[in-house]
């Protein structure tokens, strides 16, 4: 029997001929739907190619144009923060003004001042909590040590004999050791905790407080009839090193100092103060008296001082038999009567050596930029910026060889040098830089930086600012 196969070949040929039409069909339905001539690389390799890099620009476009938008958002919030800013120091130099009259009352004047700090509180807080999208807008106060601090874990602190101090409870009940070794293990924040001074004149403290890099906060001692007046009010031959004590509000009568008020025979070394310290007499922002072979040693101060009377600095009141004051500075403001100086009010047989003051000065007797009066002693590598101190003498009387006014120019270039410890104002102030993507490409064409650091000068107008 013979094989066949039956065909249909112009059955073949319909169906062939139907396939290529619904494939072009398809093909045009395609286009219509989507709008482009060109959907794959088969239909256009060079064209697709050239398609796909205009579409991802156009994708890229639309983000930049969400990211300035974002950005916008951000300066907003931003500007209407600095807007409340502005209307707080408005206030406040109304304040100023109003108290400066002359007509009124101690009472009321010291009802103007509570409003006065309040303002300069909220100041700071807003700097502090101002958000957007989790990202704080502007940096907060500088909190540098001038040396590096070689923090200690609590396990080697434990080893090494200390008490770890955690919270403000802790830290007070240092009272109950003064002749203990403590270390701080976290920051301590002591807003509307009833301090209670650690050392006084029958007990002073004797041992040695390491804040191993931390801070303590928002210090406040309403003391003005008392003495002896600072976080540690006495402080006989011990040790307080790697602290930072930041938006302290210290105010009582004789020896007041933010961190020490009288330090005899011990030392205070790579600490720094920010805040108001303010007493009758021997007022400074690190200590107000540095007595009896004391030391201060790479320390810095940016507060406000002040004394009703007589012997302020910037860094220390009082400077006197044998002690000593080294590679140390302030930019602070000093105010008073007589013997008032940038960094020291009074020297008295001790040494001053490589350090500086940049704060402006104010006073009636014995007023200089740097040293207010040169009793005795030695003062060498030291200077003070003429440009901001408002005063044209470094020390008023006395042998004023070793202290040298410059401007502020010159003096930056003696701390880019390293010749002077380096200040938290020109060094070591990291600026908020913030950086928006505007643009599709990764160049600087395509972004814009913006610099959020107002917030510094802001912060030293609150704190360097009082009626």
């Amino acid at each position: 029997m013979a094989l066949t196969i039956n065909t249909n070949r112009l059955s073949n040929l319909v169906q062939n001929n139907f396939a290529a039409s619904t494939a072009r069909l398809n093909t045009a339905i395609e286009r219509l739907t989507t709008g482009y001539k060109i959907n794959y690389a088969k239909d256009n390799a060079a064209g697709y190619s050239i398609a796909t890099q205009y579409s991802s620009k156009l994708s890229s476009y639309d983000v930049a144009q969400n990211n300035t938008a974002m950005g916008m958002d951000m300066l907003t919030t931003a500007e209407e923060h600095l807007g409340l800013i502005t209307s707080h120091l408005s206030r406040m130099r109304d304040l100023a003004e109003q108290a400066a009259n002359g007509t009124y009352s101690q009472q009321s004047l010291d009802a103007i001042q509570a409003e006065f700090d309040s303002r300069s509180a909220e100041i700071n807080r807003i700097l502090s909590n101002a958000e957007y999208n989790g990202i704080k807008l502007f940096n907060e106060p500088p909190a540098v040590m001038n040396d590096e601090v070689v923090t200690l874990t609590e396990e080697e602190a434990i080893a090494q004999g200390y008490t770890i101090i955690k919270t403000a409870d802790q830290l007070q009940s240092m009272r109950n050791n003064l002749n203990g070794k403590y270390i701080l293990m976290d920051d301590i924040d002591l807003s509307g905790y009833n301090w209670d001074v650690v050392g006084t004149i029958a007990n002073p403290f004797t041992g040695e407080l390491n804040g191993n890099g931390h801070k303590i906060t928002n210090l406040s001692l309403d003391r003005d009839t008392y003495d002896y007046v600072g976080l540690i009010g006495r402080m006989q031959g011990g040790k307080i090193s790697n602290l930072g004590l930041e938006n302290a509000n210290v105010l009582g009568k004789m020896w007041v100092g933010g961190i020490v008020g009288y330090n005899y025979g011990g030392s205070v070394e790579n600490s720094y103060v920010t805040g108001k310290v303010t007493g009758y007499c021997d007022v400074g922002a690190i200590t107000g008296s540095n007595i009896h072979g004391s030391s201060i040693r790479s320390c810095y101060a940016q507060a406000a001082v002040k004394a009703s009377d007589y012997r302020a600095g910037g860094l220390v009141g009082h400077n006197s038999d044998g002690s000593s004051i080294d590679n140390s500075f302030s930019t602070g403001d000093v105010s008073g009567v007589t013997s008032i100086g940038g960094l020291v009010g009074q020297n008295s047989d001790s040494s001053i050596s490589k350090s500086y003051s940049t704060g402006t000065v104010s006073g009636t007797n014995n007023v200089a930029g740097f040293l207010g009066w040169l009793e005795s002693g030695t003062v060498s590598g030291c200077y003070w910026d003429t440009e901001k101190s408002g005063q044209t003498t470094g020390i008023a009387l006395g042998d004023a060889s070793g202290a040298v006014g410059l401007s502020s120019k010159e003096l930056k270039e003696l701390i880019e040098k390293n010749l002077l410890p380096g200040s938290s104002l020109d060094q070591k102030d990291q600026n908020k830089e913030i950086v928006f993507q505007v643009g599709i490409h990764s160049d600087a064409n395509s972004q814009i930086m913006i610099d959020m650091s107002f917030e510094l000068i802001v912060f030293l107008i609150s704190f360097n600012s009082s009626i």
